[in-house]
């Protein structure tokens, strides 16, 4: 057995190492705790990236959150499939083939509000192509730019512009806008909190200048992980975090007065170690674990508060430990510092009661990029 404060599992040996497991009692706890933050599920459309599994998906719609946010079109037949009444497509589509099969998605689910997002020309001129061609009406959200220069388009004219574009398709339905401002990791609640609400100031003005033209926004999402609960308390607008329902060491963090958890652990175990050294070496590579942040913060070893990673390949961790070391075959449980694509390196996520037993395995149904 291996156990930590409530995290306990009660037979490691039972799991092939490095294993991703899911806290169930943990997760359904994010997720309640997401709802309540913003006065019902109803309020959210949170992204599939976190967690790619229909089965997540299936209890986040148990649990009150019916709308979906998803990167790709994978992410979004699960979403749809797993019981969604809104789900956007929040990536920026420029193959045609992609939009056949986003229309193919719209015509297999008739009763779920499905939206694509679009920031420039290019974007309305391929989606208006192919929706005339299947003769299919197509919703479109203005992808507005808050200011982090990925995709999307400065609130002003040319959107207007662009939305107008939208508006005088015949086969395009002019549907919202989604505006995403990760580029706002603010720490301070208040510096958090004034950045979202300088966003919901521009984004109401903003709807306020397209309706008073006579264009229809039915959908207003915004926000990310840090900022979520300032939209989604804010009426007519939807909040959109990912990271909540597995939690991180970097959100943890980063974000101390959010109330979540982290429900996805990674079990690794000690596979040599070097007492002369204070280091021990573990399975936890970077096939293991997201190593797109900085060595020291890609992974956290529960009950060893000290202990960070200062070495790693493909198959091998090394952390310094202070103290007594674990020995060699021990199990340990550790926090991924980003989780979002942790999940991705593991095919599925074995699922643990409150009684520290594996009582199910959930696929990452959408693992694959597309």
């Amino acid at each position: 057995m291996i156990s930590w404060q409530d995290y306990t599992l009660v037979d490691p040996d039972a799991l092939e190492t490095p294993a991703m497991l899911l806290f169930r009692d943990v997760m359904d706890y994010n997720i309640r705790s997401a709802c309540e933050l913003v006065g019902g599920g109803q309020n959210l459309i949170a992204h599939v990236k976190t967690h790619k599994s229909d089965a997540v998906a299936r209890r986040q719609v148990e649990l009150g959150i019916r709308g979906f946010k998803c990167a790709t079109l994978k992410e979004l037949e699960l979403a749809l499939g797993a019981g969604a009444d809104k789900a956007i497509l929040s990536f920026p589509q420029v193959q045609e083939r992609k939009i056949e099969r986003l229309c193919s998605l719209v015509s297999s689910y008739p009763d779920a509000w499905i939206a694509a997002i679009v920031s420039s020309s290019v974007h309305v001129d391929i989606l208006a192509t192919v929706a005339t061609r299947r003769k299919q009406s197509l919703r479109v959200m203005l992808d507005l730019d808050a200011g982090m220069h990925r995709t999307g388009i400065g609130i002003g004219r040319e959107a207007e512009s662009l939305y107008r574009e939208i508006d005088a398709h015949p086969m395009l339905q002019p549907s919202g806008f989604h505006l995403y401002d990760g580029h706002n990791e603010f720490s301070d609640v208040k510096e958090r909190e004034a950045a979202a609400q300088q966003n919901v100031k521009s984004l109401q003005d903003f709807q306020e200048l397209i309706e008073s033209a006579g264009m229809s926004v039915p959908c207003v999402v915004a926000g990310g992980s840090w900022t979520f609960p300032y939209y989604a308390r804010t009426e007519g607008m939807y909040g959109s975090p990912g990271t909540f329902v597995y939690w991180d060491a970097g959100y943890g963090a980063s974000m101390p007065d959010l109330p979540f958890r982290s429900a996805a652990l990674i079990l690794t175990q000690v596979v040599d170690r070097f007492p002369e050294a204070g280091t021990i070496t573990t399975d936890l590579g970077s096939k293991g674990v997201s190593s797109d942040l900085q060595l020291e913060e890609r992974a956290f070893l529960l009950g060893y508060p000290e202990a960070h990673l200062v070495g790693q390949s493909e198959e091998h961790g090394v952390f310094q430990v202070s103290g007594e070391l674990p020995g060699v075959g021990d199990y340990l449980l550790a926090v991924p510092g980003h989780i979002c694509p942790t999940t991705i390196r593991y095919p599925g996520i074995h699922v643990i009661d409150a009684a520290g037993e594996v009582i199910d395995y959930y696929l990452h149904t959408a693992r694959d990029r597309q």
